[in-house]
């Protein structure tokens, strides 16, 4: 399995695995996670049991077919989709209406419609190429917590 496929993989268990930490948190928290092919980590105040019991579910939910856990909508793709989508959008709008007024009303507009339909679309491309929520043979390996600071960061090594 190549590195990218890898990579969608730890991204779509990270997802499973913060869904599960907001959720069962009593009290909402900022927290983030970053995916690599080795596995991913979770960046919060945050237990590693607590970690470690949203994880190990995450992937048992997922191999028993909960593929939606793969998508979230916290996720990063969704503000770089809405951020190219809404410019791109704009841009044309500008340029298409001519300068002025007219310009000014159609990109913004066109911004409106942009975001409308970034949602819909990011989660597509999470679904489609940045997850994925085949994790059949995959197996967390450790799970290791990290301070700098007042930051807790926790790794989940995982291998296929």
């Amino acid at each position: 399995m190549n590195w990218w496929e890898r990579t969608k993989r730890n991204h779509g268990l990270e997802h499973g695995t913060i869904t599960l930490l907001l959720s069962r948190a009593k009290a909402p928290q900022p927290m983030a996670g970053y995916s690599t092919p080795a596995g991913f980590f979770v960046v919060g105040s945050l237990s590693t049991e607590a970690v470690r019991e949203s994880a190990e579910e995450a992937l048992r939910r997922m191999q028993a077919g909960e593929a939606e856990l793969a998508v979230s909508p916290f996720c990063g793709t969704n503000i770089v989709v809405g951020a190219a989508l809404t410019t791109l959008a704009t841009l044309a709008g500008y340029r298409l209406a001519g300068r002025g007024l007219a310009g000014v009303n159609r990109a913004f507009a066109n911004a409106v419609l942009a975001i409308v339909a970034s949602r819909p679309l990011g989660r597509l491309v999470q679904q489609r190429y940045t997850t994925s929520a085949d994790l059949a043979d995959m197996h967390i390996d450790d799970i290791s917590r990290h301070e700098l600071g007042t930051l807790t960061i926790h790794w989940v090594a995982t291998r296929a």
